[in-house]
């Protein structure tokens, strides 16, 4: 279901992107994000209850779109969404991580010609899903009849998000550009990690606060 909604958004900013084209109002497209590894400011980029697992040191790379339009010279209306997974095996067992988010804002863009500088305040939501595989290579009905399917055993966070991106734009020909910028998002999640909707117990490391950032970029076309 999660993946559906963010597919969703992605489809549908890709369609803003594309109205915008047709009227010279806007643009956007496909994008890729990668979010790093470690920490900011004591605060995990990505999240996870589980004490010693990996931090994901070489990152998450996800994919996405975005799109805004409007009136040229003002402030452009838009947003972007994005989803990336990972998987990791700490001391035998395997564990995936999956990073999703969409966001809706505001965006000015400022041209110098073929550069123009865009700058960006955003609202909207990230989520992160912890999963541990469990019952590898059990794939027989019966297994599911018995309750010992292959499968991830998963617990999530969502965060209450504001996001901020600065970035330059290219512009190849008059219908492609390309662009390539950052993200700083912020967050804060009033239910913490839950199970089916009940709070995960017995966290000793945990922060209801997410401060993350990315680099991404993106290909668009219309322009």
């Amino acid at each position: 279901m999660r993946k559906n909604v963010s597919l969703a958004v992605v489809l549908w900013l890709s369609l803003l992107g594309i109205v915008g084209f047709a009227f010279e109002f806007g643009g956007g497209g496909p994008m890729v994000v990668y979010i790093p590894g470690g920490s900011l400011y004591g605060l995990k980029n990505i999240n996870i209850p589980v004490v010693d697992l990996p931090e994901f040191t070489d990152g998450i790379i996800a994919f996405g779109g975005y799109g805004y339009g409007g009136v040229p010279g003002m402030t452009y209306g838009g947003g972007f969404g994005f989803g990336g997974e990972k998987e990791v095996t700490k001391d035998g067992k395997k564990y995936k991580i999956e990073v999703g988010g969409g966001f809706g804002g505001g965006l000015k863009n400022i041209s110098f010609g073929n550069v123009s500088l865009l700058a960006g305040v955003y609202f909207g939501s990230i989520d992160i899903i912890l999963g541990r595989k469990v019952n590898e290579n059990n794939t027989n009905v019966t297994n599911l009849e018995d309750g010992t399917l292959e499968g991830y055993l998963t617990t999530s966070i969502g965060y209450i998000s504001i996001a901020a991106n600065l970035a330059i734009a290219i512009k190849v020909t008059d219908f492609m550009q390309l662009e390539v910028g950052t993200i700083a998002i912020g967050g804060y999640s009033p239910d913490g990690w839950l199970v089916n909707g009940k709070p995960l117990q017995g966290l000793t490391q945990y922060n209801n606060f997410l401060l993350t950032y990315g680099f991404y970029g993106g290909v668009g076309f219309g322009f």
